[in-house]
C-alpha cells in the first residue's frame, strides 16, 4: 500500500511540475504569424462583346456529333407525324400540324461556341 502510495504522489508531482513548466516553454516556442499577404487586384473587366474560348469551341464540335443527328430525326419524325396527321383529318388539323413540324425542324441546327458558353454573339441585338 506505501508503495502505491509513493507512485501516485510522483505522478502527480510530475504532473505539476510539468504543467507548472509547460506553459513557458510553449510561449517561448510560439512565434509571431506573418502578416497576411495583400489581396491582388481584380482583373479588368472588359466592356466589348464576348470572345469565345478553345474549350467553348471543342464543347461545341462534340455536342454537335450528337445534336445535329438528333435534330435530323427529330425533323424526320415530325415531318411525318404532320404528314399523317393531315391526312388522318382530311387537313382540317392543319395547325397541329404545323405546330408538330415546327417542333421537330425549327430552331437552330447546329450549336456554335456562344451556345455552348451561354452567351450572346455580339451580332445579336435583342
Amino acid at each position: 500500500m506505501n508503495r502505491t502510495k509513493r507512485l501516485c504522489a510522483t505522478f502527480v508531482a510530475a504532473l505539476v511540475i510539468a504543467g507548472a513548466v509547460a506553459p513557458g516553454i510553449t510561449t517561448a516556442q510560439m512565434q509571431t504569424p506573418p502578416p497576411p499577404a495583400p489581396m491582388p487586384p481584380p482583373p479588368p473587366s472588359f466592356s466589348g462583346p464576348y470572345q469565345p474560348t478553345q474549350g467553348d469551341r471543342v464543347g461545341a464540335g462534340f455536342l454537335n456529333v450528337v445534336y445535329v443527328p438528333g435534330k435530323a430525326i427529330m425533323c424526320s419524325l415530325g415531318t411525318i407525324a404532320s404528314a399523317g396527321i393531315m391526312l388522318l383529318t382530311f387537313g382540317s388539323a392543319y395547325d397541329a400540324a404545323v405546330g408538330i413540324f415546327n417542333e421537330g425542324c425549327g430552331g437552330k441546327w447546329a450549336l456554335t461556341p456562344y451556345d455552348v458558353a451561354a452567351k450572346r454573339p455580339p451580332d445579336e441585338s435583342y
